[in-house]
């Protein structure tokens, strides 16, 4: 065997390795646009606004609930959405109720 066979089977693998890079890399940039994409589209879909049932509970305690009110938040949540205290206040805070 000559110095050149073995010279393009190497440059053959080498070659064969790029490609397989290439592929991962193209592969793993379409699924992470999918992951994003998906992300965008739940997203675009969610609503910040209470359930209607969670309002009309809400307005069974409070005539005028408002959700940023620190102690109507945490009692509503505990009385219609079966909460406890410690994760009611921490929702209701990262709600932006004061």
């Amino acid at each position: 065997m000559t110095g050149s066979h073995f010279d393009s089977t190497a440059k053959a693998e080498r070659h064969e390795r790029s490609r397989m890079i290439r592929d991962v890399v193209i592969f793993m940039t379409v699924a992470v646009c999918l992951m994003i994409g998906g992300f965008a589209f739940m997203r675009a879909f969610k609503t910040d606004e209470p359930e209607r049932v969670s309002m009309a509970c809400a307005l069974k305690l409070y005539s005028t609930y408002n959700p940023k009110n620190f102690d109507q938040c945490v009692a509503v949540c505990m009385a219609c959405n079966a909460g406890v205290k410690t994760t009611c206040s921490t929702s209701c805070r990262l709600r932006g109720a004061q």
